[in-house]
């Protein structure tokens, strides 16, 4: 990432859009504001944006957010502020979230690290999975997203910023031992962290039961398909 990379920036807010503005220029970024989406395909094709902050309130229906993101492409990540319950089957593997009210730091921090992991686009790319509880460092997590060279999982409650460079990830159910290395941490809430890592292969065996947890893992239920909790 460059120091002056181009981000995006939309919101109906002006408030809010010239706060998250002025925040990416003093950190050193090149934002550019937009008050909706409708300019968004005449501006990647004129200036070499990479990244999207966008309001929750610009982006419609599932099919829409996953347009946003075809169109934005694999190596342009996007920033979604606001609550994404919003949004129907919202592909969290596939954004940051940004919870209202704005942070400065958490604004600076979720753009640095989707930038971070955006770029290079993945070797394997990854797919959402059924959510799968697993335990790093002894933490219980929630595995949401596996590659063969790759995860992407939760960590909730008041330990979210405890893995280390390097942690052991242990699904006991299926005999998965393997060590991962954090490529990046974003908040996704106040007590909801998401973590990107690939998977290392240094521990017997630890390659191929990871191969067979992916391969086998069961895609994420639709909505409809889940009971509802009393």
């Amino acid at each position: 990432m460059s120091a002056s990379a181009a981000i995006a920036v939309a919101s109906r807010r002006p408030g809010e859009l010239g706060t998250v503005v002025e925040w990416l220029s003093e950190a050193g970024y090149s934002p550019v504001a937009l008050p909706d989406l409708t300019g968004l395909g005449e501006l990647l094709q004129a200036k070499p944006v990479e990244a999207l902050v966008a309001d929750v309130e610009l982006i419609g229906g599932d099919a829409d957010i996953r347009n946003l993101i075809r169109r934005l492409g694999h190596n342009r990540p996007l920033v979604v502020m606001g609550d994404t319950n919003a949004l129907p089957h919202t592909p969290l593997g596939e954004l940051s979230v940004l919870a209202r009210p704005l942070k400065r730091d958490a604004v600076l921090l979720s753009v640095g690290l989707a930038l971070a992991e955006g770029r290079p686009a993945r070797r394997f790319p990854r797919r959402s999975v059924e959510p799968v509880q697993a335990t790093a460092q002894g933490i219980t997590v929630t595995i949401r997203e596996a590659s063969v060279g790759g995860v992407g999982l939760d960590v909730s409650g008041s330990r979210t910023n405890v893995l280390p460079p390097y942690f052991s990830l242990r699904i006991p159910d299926v005999g998965v031992h393997v060590v991962v290395k954090r490529a990046w941490m974003a908040p996704l809430s106040p007590d909801r962290m998401r973590c990107g890592g690939t998977v290392e292969g240094d521990l017997p065996d630890a390659g191929q039961a990871w191969a067979q947890f992916v391969r086998e893992a069961p895609d994420p239920l639709p909505q409809f398909g889940r009971k509802r909790r009393r």
